[in-house]
């Protein structure tokens, strides 16, 4: 992760809390389609607590009303598309009027945050205890080692029945699912987080002489392609193979000292049977 520095903007306002998101993750890293940034507040506005969540949900703004936080830090994007209306009758204008009746702002950093240095696939690679990383696609025209998704290597190499038990400990998960000859040895892997069941991934994942891939919702005839390539899949969900980021937001701004208190989301938790 890059190094915080602190600068000439007041501290405590929605503009420094912007900064320090885009020293680590710039907003020009994103992809285009994405929509990353400010997306409501005033860049003036005084912030004492941040409640940091993947998804800006009904269930994550009420919790922010209830605790008195002032700002959002959000993964995915409270609005990806255009928009023509506001009301509140419909899901996304009612999130609106709700942040903005109660003085939440909203930042949002996702794409950005997917390739940035000790972003997502990084949190995830380095939980995975994967060393000596790369992208798995690079970004291009980039002077740093960055871009979406990564590789590296496993300390000492398993099978992949024994990765999948080696995954499903470290990132706590109830269940796991894997595809591939349970006994084959792996040792190179790639890491995406969120959807990187994608076929330039698959294809990068493979030519980077991966033995094994881990992202998050495997489709079908996605499996059937990476298997024809000779690579193992993991599937460990959207959600997990991005969760950790948020403890990685909280740590950044934790460790600033600042009267700014990031906190985990607690309305956002997923059940299996």
């Amino acid at each position: 992760m890059n190094t915080v520095k602190m600068n000439a903007v007041k501290t405590n306002t929605v503009s420094w809390v912007i900064e320090q998101m885009e020293e680590w993750a710039p907003i020009s890293m994103a992809e285009e389609w994405d929509n990353v940034g400010l997306i409501i507040g005033n860049p003036e506005a005084t912030v004492n607590k941040i409640l940091v969540a993947l998804d800006v949900t009904d269930e994550v703004i009420l919790e922010a009303i209830a605790g008195g936080f002032d700002f959002i830090i959000g993964h995915h994007p409270l609005i990806y598309n255009p928009i023509k209306r506001v009301t509140a009758n419909d899901p996304g204008g009612r999130k609106i009027f709700s942040l903005i009746r109660h003085g939440i702002g909203c930042y949002c950093a996702h794409t950005n945050l997917d390739k940035a240095l000790g972003g997502v696939s990084d949190c995830l690679a380095n939980r995975l205890e994967i060393k000596n990383l790369k992208p798995l696609v690079e970004e291009n025209g980039s002077d740093e080692p960055i871009g979406i998704g990564r590789v590296g290597v496993l300390p000492t190499e398993m099978t992949l029945a024994q990765l999948a038990v080696h995954a499903k400990k470290l990132l706590n998960l109830p269940e796991i699912r894997y595809a591939g000859n349970p006994a084959a040895i792996v040792k190179t892997i790639g890491v995406c987080g969120g959807d990187g069941s994608g076929e330039r991934y698959l294809t990068a994942a493979a030519s980077k002489g991966c033995d094994a891939y881990i992202t998050g919702d495997l489709r079908y005839h996605a499996v059937q392609e990476a298997l024809e390539m000779d690579l193992c899949l993991l599937d460990i969900t959207h959600y997990s193979s991005e969760a950790l980021i948020i403890e990685a937001i909280v740590e950044r701004f934790s460790a600033l000292g600042m009267d700014i208190r990031a906190t985990e989301s607690k309305g956002q938790v997923l059940y299996t049977m």
